[in-house]
């Protein structure tokens, strides 16, 4: 049959320019709308706003593309094996962002097979990479990848959680007739995922409220963290891979050899100080390339603000004081919030002073905290650090 030749020679070429995991999906998740629409109904999706227009669009892959039968949902492994520790004043940056930006290295692989697609049978496709309106770990399901993990990530017993999505809308029935059943749920019993979020995210079994995830509030959150999740956050500076680390399934990964997802400079070998005296062009240069720039730059110095006030070192006060005097508001009043947390008494004239000379609300609030600590003069211990 010629689709099934069509759907041979297309997993062929995606394996041969380098994907682990090929698959094929109908346009039409086969479960409801309901889910979906409970999460965003109990605004799980924090200030992530896109997530709630247009929903029905991401359980069907047709309004995307007119005429969309079929995706074309491929993996490509990321793992680079086991995190080491981070040493003393360094940040942890999740292992998937650490090298080149994904949505790159994907899109140019995802545009070969897509480009092989459209000569072979003449349609038009679309290819997504984490940008378009697609529930991609349901479809990655669908098509055969792997399980939805407790944790919400899509699970494989070949490559464990560490691999990227990407997908290719076709106006081709190239998902097998009747469906291939999906990948069997091995879970279980465990839930070591939803016992070690630092920040009780996983609020039940599959269900995350993205609003006490630390990837979120390091990498989506665009306004002040909530102080009480603060302390949480350790020294994690942009995304969190701890649900992944613990995950038993994950002891089965094998190491990616793609180049491209190595660890870039200058950000691998920066500290928190140094990270958080980068000036805006600084910034842009480091990312260049990097997934990183999700964060913004205010975004990213806040993070490494709380790294330093979590590791509770009084060697990251200068930069902390020097941090007073920002830009930006948001890298101001987390500056404050690390040098009220640190509790080291010779923070107390340059939050004073700036305090005289601060006119954002939420900044002085901040300082007026700071200041309240540091009267306290209690340093509580210092929170476990991520590795």
């Amino acid at each position: 049959m010629i689709i099934d030749e069509l759907r041979e020679a297309i997993a062929e070429k995606a394996k041969a320019v380098g994907f682990d995991k090929i698959g094929f999906a109908p346009a039409r998740l086969p479960q409801s709308d309901d889910p979906l629409k409970e999460w965003l109904e109990r605004g799980y999706h924090g200030e992530m706003a896109w997530m709630a227009r247009a929903a029905e669009r991401r359980t069907d892959a047709s309004r995307s593309l007119e005429g969309a039968l079929s995706l074309v949902c491929c993996g490509l492994s990321y793992y680079r094996g086991a995190p080491a520790e981070a040493p003393a004043g360094f940040g942890v940056i999740s292992s998937y962002a650490q090298g080149e930006d994904y949505h790159r290295v994907l899109g140019e692989k995802l545009k070969d097979v897509a480009a092989f697609i459209e000569a072979r049978a003449s349609v038009p496709t679309r290819i997504y990479v984490d940008t378009g309106p697609l529930l991609e770990k349901s479809f990655a399901a669908a098509a055969g990848l792997g399980w939805l993990g407790k944790h919400s990530n899509l699970l494989s017993r070949e490559g464990s959680s560490w691999f990227f999505l990407g997908e290719i809308l076709v106006p081709l029935p190239l998902a097998s007739s009747p469906a291939a059943p999906p990948e069997r749920n091995h879970c279980g019993t465990c839930i070591r995922c939803i016992e070690a979020c630092p920040t009780g995210a996983i609020v039940e079994p599959y269900v995350v409220d993205s609003r006490l995830c630390i990837s979120y509030l390091t990498i989506e959150l665009r306004g002040f963290i909530p102080r009480e999740l603060r302390p949480l956050i350790g020294n994690r500076i942009y995304g969190c891979d701890d649900c992944q680390d613990v995950c038993p399934w994950n002891r089965f990964a094998v190491k990616s050899e793609v180049s491209a997802f190595l660890p870039r400079e200058p950000l691998a070998s920066m500290d928190l100080a140094g990270i958080l005296r980068m000036s805006r062009a600084e910034f842009l240069e480091a990312t260049r390339g990097s997934a990183i720039r999700r964060a913004r730059y205010g975004g990213f110095l806040r993070n490494a603000a709380v790294a330093l006030g979590n590791a509770r070192d009084p060697r990251g006060i200068p930069a902390l004081v020097q941090a007073l005097g920002h830009e930006e508001a948001l890298v101001r009043g987390h500056a404050a919030w690390a040098l009220g947390t640190i509790g080291d008494s010779r923070a107390r004239a340059p939050l004073e002073s700036r305090l005289d000379d601060e006119s954002d609300r939420q900044v002085r609030d901040e300082i007026e905290w700071a200041l309240s600590e540091l009267s306290r003069g209690a340093l509580p211990p210092r929170p476990r650090a991520s590795s």
